[in-house]
């Protein structure tokens, strides 16, 4: 088993919280971290428009919560989300903030899930995983998505938890749990459940292979009873009921039996997937997401996963885990469909790698002179330092941006950065000898790779941050490659006060929309239901609102029309992106160049509409 002890078996001079911690302080602690994910999901949450995909799911829902609303039936691609969102609209109705505050809830779960595993990966590396996960810009920017895959993941953690509880108890409701997560993740979930589903089963056998046949492991008696546990699953009490639970999910309880249709959308959408990419994304694309925004994450799981291969002493949850991400890494690269929300399938997997390595940085052995404080100031000095470093490398970065790609000799890089970046480094090496003959080099190592660690936790708060809000419309940040424009926003607001004026604050106006009936411009229109969506432009002619692609230029709508462009979508071609544009690209996402529209629409007014003459005395 694994050496990682838990706080109350930790020397005191290497807990990282004092002795005396009890239950009710870890319950504060998560309660802590659990609170601000809370917070840094659901500020301006409302103000940031959703995008093509997310608006296709959201009016699945509300064309059936509403049936007067203008489009036809959609069917989703997510049965659980289907669900969720016929809930929330019922309650709170349809907004940007109801069609997502549910699956920022599960996120907030799924980072606080580890603690259903403290007693199996101890209270410290539980911690530390929770931790890494609120740190995570991967998850913070999934998390504020409308994105089934968080769903995925928490019934993938339930499930897990399942089958350890039967494992050790053999009691059935513990299998009942486990089986109905199974059939969640592959048929409730989102088109990909089914192959997260098998990269874990995987997993498994790679656990049993490894234990077999690698370590030649001796199986304890108690470790037989539970395998024979696992051998006599009540697959004639537990799967019935799934089936049951999966129907009644899908048809929302049966009161609406057409939804039983989504779960045959999400298969198809699922074998799609397997040779059809995503519109505007590159081949890997989970691969890429996982590596440009996690990059410390990546390194210190391959270096456990590393560890896990070579050493016979390693428990057999870090060799699952390895196996998890084994598999995973092999399905992000097979599976042609992913989106940048699929680098969970990575995330999850590394960080419980991870949390192996960090947790032996926090209460590894130390010289017995070594004070317990003297890692956290090592930490200390060297987060100081990586911010240092991180400033100066920015500004070289914003230099290198203007230098012509053939012309490197007329770089004209400040040699304050240059001098500043060769102090940090030198005060580095520095410290870390005066540590090592003071504290020694296990302690001088330690707490250098916790400070790197800990700024990087704190940056990628702020890169998550910026891909879900700051940077929400630009196609600019990697993890956007089609986002919707702010500018959308304005759009709707101008229809709402147009409404206000015409009909006197009813959502009575009649609109002709030239656009898809299921994406964005649909999704604006949603309380519209008097808005005819057409494939000819000749059917708006004479119409009061018209909303045609900005492509038709000067239309032919039978009188005289006052007109006002909007983008709908914005696009960028990263390829533009130089050897030497890339410093400032990813550090602050700065180029020479900046988006475009890829998809844009004009709002043409009837000049008597906009004179402020109602619709309804011209008819």
């Amino acid at each position: 088993m694994d050496s990682i002890q838990s706080f109350e078996n930790v020397r005191a001079s290497g807990r990282f919280f004092p002795q005396g911690l009890t239950v009710q302080r870890e319950v504060v602690i998560y309660l802590i971290v659990g609170l601000l994910a809370l917070v840094l999901r659901v500020a301006q949450l409302d103000v940031v428009p959703l995008t093509t995909q997310e608006s296709r799911q959201a009016l699945a829902a509300w064309r059936v919560v509403y049936p007067e609303a203008a489009g036809t039936a959609i069917v989703p691609e997510s049965p659980i989300g289907f669900a969720l969102h016929y809930l929330s609209f019922s309650v709170l109705g349809p907004s940007e903030f109801s069609a997502r505050i549910l699956t920022v809830i599960a996120s907030v779960l799924l980072v606080l899930s580890p603690s259903l595993f403290s007693s199996l990966f101890g209270k410290t590396r539980t911690l530390i995983m929770v931790l890494l996960l609120a740190f995570s810009p991967t998850m913070l920017a999934t998390g504020r998505m409308d994105s089934p895959v968080v769903w995925t993941y928490l019934a993938v953690v339930a499930g897990l938890w399942g089958i350890w509880q039967f494992h050790l108890h053999g009691r059935t409701r513990f299998a009942l749990l486990a089986t109905i997560c199974a059939g969640a993740v592959v048929f409730l979930t989102e088109p990909t459940g089914v192959f997260v589903l098998a990269t874990l089963a995987l997993a498994g056998l790679f656990l049993i292979w490894m234990r077999r046949n690698v370590f030649d492991v001796d199986t304890p008696s108690q470790e037989t009873v539970s395998a024979g546990r696992l051998s006599n699953w009540p697959w004639g009490k537990t799967v019935p009921i799934a089936i049951l639970v999966v129907f009644l999910a899908s048809t929302l309880f049966m009161f609406y039996p057409a939804g039983v249709s989504s779960v045959g959308e999400l298969l198809g959408a699922s074998l799609r997937g397997l040779t059809t990419s995503q519109p505007y994304l590159p081949p890997f694309f989970a691969v890429l997401t996982t590596i440009f925004y996690e990059p410390l994450l990546v390194i210190l799981g391959l270096v456990a996963a590393f560890v896990v291969i070579t050493r016979d002493d390693i428990g057999w949850e870090d060799r699952f885990l390895l196996g998890w991400f084994i598999f995973s890494l092999g399905l992000a690269f097979l599976y042609a469909g992913t989106r940048p929300e699929h680098a969970l399938w990575l995330v999850i997997p590394l960080v419980g790698l991870a949390s192996r390595l960090v947790v032996n940085l926090v209460v590894g052995g130390e010289r017995f002179f070594a004070p317990p404080w003297s890692r956290w100031l090592i930490a200390l000095v060297v987060g100081a330092l990586a911010a240092m470093i991180s400033v100066h490398a920015q500004a070289i970065g914003r230099s290198l941006l203007t230098t012509p790609a053939v012309e490197i000799q007329q770089v004209n890089i400040n040699p304050q950065n240059l001098i500043g970046i060769v102090i940090a480094i030198l005060l580095v090496l520095i410290g870390y000898f005066l540590a090592s003959s003071e504290w020694g080099e296990g302690t001088a190592v330690r707490g250098g790779i916790l400070g790197v660690l800990a700024f990087a936790m704190i940056t990628g708060i702020g890169a998550g941050w910026q891909i879900a809000v700051n940077n929400s419309e630009s196609a600019i940040e990697f993890w956007n490659r089609n986002p919707t424009s702010n500018r959308t926003i304005q759009l709707r607001q101008t229809l709402l006060e147009l409404a206000d004026r015409e009909t006197s604050g009813f959502p009575e106006l009649a609109i002709t929309a030239f656009a898809p009936d299921d994406g964005v411009v649909a999704w604006l229109l949603r309380d519209f239901p008097n808005t005819t969506f057409v494939t000819d432009a000749t059917a708006a002619r004479g119409q009061g609102v018209v909303l045609l692609p900005s492509t038709f230029t000067d239309p032919d709508l039978g009188s005289a029309y006052v007109g006002q462009t909007v983008a709908i979508t914005n696009g960028w071609d990263f390829r533009n992106v130089t050897l030497l544009n890339f410093p400032a690209w990813w550090l602050q996402r700065r180029t020479l160049t900046g988006h475009l529209p890829n998809d844009a629409v004009t709002l043409w007014l009837r000049q008597d509409i906009y004179n402020g003459v109602s619709a309804l005395d011209v008819q």
